[in-house]
């Protein structure tokens, strides 16, 4: 008995009887292939690298005339880095960003919508931030269908990162002001520690 299966004649008959229906399929397939990519707007990117070797941080006291702690990444390198990616992806930093590029530029579509918060939200969702393996670099990426403001925007928002770094690792406010106070207060106190240790050392003749 010959075993089950198909011929090359089997093949050829079916093809020949579905050969309308195999040849409208394909032609749908390819028209919607054809139609998705002429409608799909093209996204235009620009990219930037940031190395971060440290952060200098002036709300950590060393202990020694209140001078800034640097932060090296050798010590607590993942924090250091999701806590500036946090930053960079920020809503408030993309409304500054925002700000100054203007909304209806990133809204785009000719309307000439002005909400910042969509523009804000646009902004943040075009932005990527990556870290790649074994390094201290953030690769910032920002997508948009607008090949003009691409570039600008991602230098905006690299000015506007730099001033919030600052900001907030350098500048002091009211929390950290009492932070600060707890600070001076714990070293005089071992001040007069080690003052009556010395005393303490020299009565007994050590």
């Amino acid at each position: 008995n010959q075993a089950p299966g198909l011929s090359v004649a089997d093949i050829y008959y079916i093809l020949f009887r579905h050969k309308w229906k195999i040849l409208c399929l394909s032609s749908a397939g390819l028209s919607a292939a054809a139609f998705l990519y002429f409608r799909q707007p093209t996204v235009y990117s620009s990219e930037a690298k940031l190395f971060i070797r440290y952060v200098l941080d002036a709300r950590l006291s060393s202990g020694i005339g209140g001078d800034p702690q640097y932060n090296t990444l050798a010590s607590e390198g993942v924090n250091i880095i999701n806590s500036e990616i946090e930053i960079l992806k920020s809503l408030d930093l993309a409304t500054q960003v925002v700000d100054a590029i203007g909304a209806e530029k990133i809204i785009g579509q000719g309307g000439g919508e002005t909400n910042k918060n969509r523009a804000a939200t646009i902004l943040i969702r075009g932005l990527a931030v990556q870290v790649p393996p074994h390094s201290d670099i953030l690769r910032i990426v920002f997508q948009h269908p607008d090949d003009k403001i691409v570039q600008p925007v991602l230098e905006e928002l690299i000015k506007v990162y730099m001033r919030k770094h600052v900001e907030i690792h350098r500048s002091v406010g009211a929390f950290d002001d009492v932070l600060q106070q707890q600070t001076d207060a714990l070293r005089s106190q071992l001040a007069i520690t080690e003052a009556e240790l010395r005393k303490a050392k020299a009565n007994a003749g050590l």
